[in-house]
């Protein structure tokens, strides 16, 4: 090798060495932990983009009622509630009208406003102010049960022992599901006469449509995966906000069914008193079942698409510099 060839390597290595100790490794950034969410964040969530597996609102409630009807343990713990409610408000004073328990297993806020009545009616205004509390208890525990039951049989899987453990760890949500129902019959009350009648009606309808629209996949979040309370929450929203999915229509349709039972004329059981006709039971019956169907149609729908409901995009916290 010539000495010109070593004096042009020479210089090649140089360079070399010179590059690497002016190069230096990017400093690694400390883990950002992500914020924890709170419920507003939750709820208030951009809504799920793209398709999605919401069955439509036909062949849910067709599932609905093959559920309801192909499992007898479910319709008969239907009735057996519906009977003792009857039973306990006779046993507190209440002389009718029968009619208005035609809701008494309807979807929040829908039976949240049936408890309203019920206590009203047995203990007065104020009485009753105190006393739907205990209506609400004991309706979030009937919901927890029922939710229960409809989504072992929807999961392929049979009521038993840990159906009702399910019930127990999901009754905190069903609990906070119907006082949310209590708030916005509160609010839609106090919001209704300063607006006069016609939007108090309105006000009225929106409430109880945005309150089974928003709520009414909670419990079943909280029996299925067995989400916190914010966390059963916030999801059951961003699944009522999938676009395209129908759950508001559903919502609409079910709340205004729900009402033009109890506001038909001449219906067996609108009258006053203790001793309901034979076919005024069938009636309440069919409706508390149709009810049920709701529940079960809404657990559907929900479980369809439980695995495309979006996560809530953690917020970073802000860098705070970096430790010297």
């Amino acid at each position: 090798m010539t000495n010109q060839n070593k004096r042009r390597n020479q210089r090649r290595n140089d360079g070399k060495t010179a590059r690497s100790a002016a190069y230096r490794a990017p400093e690694r950034s400390e883990p950002v932990s992500p914020r924890r969410r709170g419920l507003l964040d939750s709820l208030f969530a951009p809504r799920a983009a793209g398709s999605h597996s919401m069955p439509s609102i036909r062949s849910s409630l067709a599932r609905g009622i093959v559920t309801v009807a192909g499992t007898p343990v479910i319709a008969m713990a239907g009735v057996a509630v519906v009977v003792l409610e009857w039973l306990g408000a006779l046993a507190l004073g209440y002389e009718g009208p029968f009619a208005l328990f035609l809701n008494a297993l309807a979807l929040p806020p829908v039976g949240t406003s049936f408890d309203a009545s019920l206590s009203t009616s047995l203990f007065g205004l104020q009485g009753g102010f105190i006393a739907i509390l205990g209506f609400v208890a004991f309706r979030a525990i009937v919901q927890a049960v029922l939710v229960a039951m409809i989504v072992d049989v929807l999961r392929g899987g049979s009521v038993g022992r840990w159906t009702f453990m399910r019930a127990l760890g999901a009754l905190p949500v069903t609990l906070a599901v119907n006082i949310g129902g209590v708030g916005l019959l509160t609010l839609a009350s106090l919001l209704g006469p300063a607006l006069g009648p016609a939007f108090g009606l309105l006000i009225q309808m929106a409430a109880l449509v945005g309150g089974v629209y928003l709520l009414s996949f909670a419990p079943v979040i909280a029996v299925d995966e067995r989400r916190r309370l914010s966390e059963a929450m916030g999801r059951s929203v961003r699944a009522a906000r999938m676009p395209g999915a129908g759950n508001l229509t559903l919502s609409a349709i079910y709340v205004i069914a729900s009402i033009a039972l109890l506001v038909v004329p001449s219906k067996p059981g609108s009258q006053l008193g203790v001793n309901p006709a034979v076919s005024a039971w069938v009636i309440v019956l069919v409706a508390n079942l149709l009810h049920l169907v709701m529940q079960a149609t809404v657990a559907f729908r929900y479980l369809s698409v439980a695995d495309e409901v979006p996560e809530p995009a953690p917020r970073a916290r802000p860098d705070r510099g970096r430790r010297r």
